[in-house]
């Protein structure tokens, strides 16, 4: 009877693990098919409203997800104390297929217990786009949807499933923030500058047009981010004055004075407008 007992405890035992383990393996599958199905709507609702797939006018760039792996990957491992347990991050995965998917897998242990050790599945996606024009950086972060603790057969002895759903509930709020962020190198001119005109006869003086910078649009298809960016000028204002032109003489202006030349280059120079008149 006491041998029926411990078999029953056992088998219960493993089959809360089992459920525990297949129920987050469910919400991971579940959590990546709505990121992408919410990313492929956008697409297809912009397609039948005949609007173009990046806004007109816009400067796009393309990213692939293999660029944006091997960037993160960089980074890598991540390790980090929550509570009780150190998570370390070691491998990611990247897709762009409908959103900007980003995977990263570790393990996690007991810090009193580091040989009980469990498999740990971090799902989520590129967020907060952003250009940053001083760093000639395009910034994101990776937003967490979904962190599973997988393979338990150690910790699984001592922990149940509710505690496992509370523990990683704990951890994903406390390790997001400390995930790697994306900085790609792009380089954004923040102003036009119009240089003065100093010779001959029109002067013009030094101009500069700021550019402020945004990202308007963001489309993961077939494995490449699709990223506009919105330039938007501002007011233009003068850098450099142009230098005075009284005195100026006919060899500087590039003009000749002849019979038919009619007026000096002075006059004809004074006549010729300029930033700011």
């Amino acid at each position: 009877m006491i041998g029926a007992a411990v078999f029953v405890c056992a088998f219960a035992a493993s089959a809360c693990r089992n459920s525990y383990k297949d129920a987050s393996e469910l919400h991971a599958r579940r959590v990546l098919l709505e990121r992408e199905v919410e990313g492929l709507r956008e697409v297809v609702a912009r397609l039948e409203r005949q609007e173009p797939m990046l806004p007109p006018g816009d400067v796009s760039i393309a990213i692939t997800d293999s660029l944006v792996r091997d960037m993160i990957a960089a980074q890598l491992p991540l390790d980090a104390d929550v509570d009780r347990f150190h998570v370390s991050l070691q491998d990611v995965e990247v897709a762009f297929r409908g959103n900007s998917v980003v995977r990263l897998l570790g393990t996690l242990h007991l810090l009193k217990l580091p040989a009980l050790k469990a498999q740990v599945d971090v799902i989520g996606a590129l967020e907060d786009l952003d250009v940053d024009p001083a760093a000639a950086t395009l910034s994101a972060r990776v937003a967490i949807d979904h962190l599973g603790i997988e393979k338990v057969a150690s910790l699984g002895s001592l922990l149940s499933g509710a505690t496992l759903d509370e523990m990683a509930r704990s951890i994903r709020l406390k390790i997001e923030e400390r995930l790697p962020q994306v900085q790609i190198p792009v380089r954004v001119q923040q102003t036009i500058d119009l240089p003065a005109i100093t010779k001959g006869p029109v002067r013009i003086d030094g101009a500069s047009l700021p550019l402020k910078v945004t990202v308007s649009q963001v489309t993961a298809v077939r494995g490449r981010l699709w990223v506009a960016l919105h330039f938007e000028p501002g007011g233009m204002t003068k850098t450099a004055p142009a230098p005075d032109i009284t005195g100026t003489k006919a060899e500087e202006t590039g003009l000749s004075l002849d019979s038919n030349g009619g007026g000096s280059a002075a006059t004809s120079a004074a006549k010729s407008p300029g930033w700011g008149n």
